[in-house]
């Protein structure tokens, strides 16, 4: 029995086996195979199975006509890539798209449109680099961030619209954002001739702070590193890697579907925090950006003491670090987070509607050796007055670290009513154990 008598629907479900490339063969072999392998239902689920999209669309979220002209669209926009990572890099976009179209749409808005190889290769030939494969495709379906008027009405300096975003202690603010191609080939000359580097240095600036602190992260075109400044950058280029070595694979290999660089895994890890919950929209006032404190366990910490609730945790500032420096090398900014729970303030099962910080007690480890042991009034200068259900009172400070890693630990003591008008004894709040570590992922 030959393959013309087999029903339409068999057929239909061998061509889903065979995929795209094999159905596209079976186009020639008859009339009733060319009509089967046009189907949009098959091409529906090649452009679902391969690229995940439910509508006809191309990279630049055009619509187009049917789902077979989709997906041919598709393999001939990207014919130069290796098939898998296209699909990767999409992916990439898509977690970060989704997650800022519920969350943050004006963030999203901000993302340029996909940049076209003839504007990838005037980057590589004026700084005379070749990208990584992934870095090229991250640019081909946005060029990274893109601000208007509107965006920038506090100028550049005062916008929190950084993908990537970040954190602020004392006068220090940080927000990172993805620069365009044709801020990277201007940062990185400026760059270049500030620290008299050779024109033909390997590194490009991708990202970096929309406030007045210096903050770049460059990327190794040669190797796929992605790298972050330290407080020596300006006078010695000292540099820390953000990704982990071990994870990167070959970036210029156009016969492998295994590359990954830096920038690649570095936004994919930020995706993954983002939709996790690890990291989220910090707002102050009418501001709002992404904050890079974390606010899970095990990093964040929560500890309830007579209904004072305490949240902690801390982030790497390598902006700030001084790795020349053994006893102050690396600095670490972290946020408190405390709030009344609703049924307000209980000590010895009596209740009170307001408690009012006075003192805290820190102590702060490296490794496991305590460094330093803080009593102190007030935080930041401030006696934080707490009722029931009211929003977090937030606060940042810092401290460095001689080691990588360590921790911070100790309490605050509160009086329930007020400092001026005491309800009743003072009474000491846990704020639970947090760690300082360099992590794997630096942003």
């Amino acid at each position: 029995m030959g393959l013309e008598s087999v029903g339409d629907l068999a057929l239909n479900i061998i061509l889903t086996k065979l995929g795209p490339k094999e159905t596209v063969q079976v186009l020639c072999v008859s009339k009733k195979f060319k009509d089967l392998a046009s189907e949009e239902s098959l091409w529906s689920l090649f452009c679902r199975q391969d690229l995940d999209l439910s509508a006809p669309l191309d990279h630049h979220g055009n619509h187009l006509p049917s789902f077979k002209a989709t997906y041919k669209l598709w393999r001939e926009a990207f014919h130069m890539y290796p098939w898998p990572l296209v699909k990767r890099v999409k992916s990439c976009w898509d977690r970060l798209t989704s997650w800022l179209t519920a969350n943050f749409p004006e963030v999203k808005a901000t993302l340029g449109k996909g940049a076209s190889e003839g504007e990838i290769q005037k980057l590589e030939r004026i700084l005379k680099v070749k990208l990584p494969l992934p870095t090229r495709l991250l640019y081909r379906f946005h060029d990274g961030q893109h601000f208007s008027d509107k965006n920038l009405s506090g100028g550049m300096a005062g916008c929190p619209l950084g993908l990537i975003g970040g954190y602020c202690f004392y006068n220090h603010s940080v927000n990172v954002y993805l620069l365009s191609l044709h801020e990277v080939i201007s940062k990185t000359q400026e760059i270049v001739r500030h620290l008299n580097l050779p024109d033909t240095s390997e590194y490009i600036v991708v990202a970096a702070s929309s406030s007045y602190v210096g903050k770049f992260f460059f990327l190794n075109c040669s190797d796929g590193q992605l790298y972050v400044g330290t407080q020596n950058f300006p006078t010695d280029a000292e540099m820390m890697p953000c990704v982990p070595q071990a994870l990167i694979s070959p970036v210029h290999d156009f016969n492998s579907d295994q590359q990954q660089d830096a920038m690649l895994l570095w936004l994919e890890e930020h995706g993954r925090r983002l939709h996790n919950g690890m990291i989220k929209i910090l707002g102050k006032g009418n501001i709002k950006s992404i904050s890079q404190f974390p606010e899970e366990s095990p990093l964040c910490s929560t500890a309830v003491t007579s209904g004072v609730k305490v949240r902690a945790s801390a982030v790497f500032v390598p902006e700030a670090a001084d790795l020349e420096d053994i006893s102050t090398k690396y600095v670490f900014a972290y946020s408190i987070r405390m709030s009344l729970l609703p049924e307000g303030c209980i000590i010895n099962g009596m209740h009170f509607s307001s408690c009012q910080l006075h003192l805290r007690h820190w102590v702060i480890s490296a490794n496991d050796t305590a460094v330093s042991n803080v009593n102190a009034e007030a935080v930041i200068g401030k006696f934080p007055l707490l009722f029931p259900g009211e929003k977090e009172f937030v606060y940042e400070s810092c401290t460095p670290l001689p080691t990588s890693t360590g921790s911070v630990e100790g309490s605050f003591t509160f009086v329930p009513g007020r400092l001026a008008d005491p309800k009743g004894i003072p009474f000491e709040v846990e704020v639970g154990r947090f760690p300082l570590q360099l992590p794997d992922y630096i942003f």
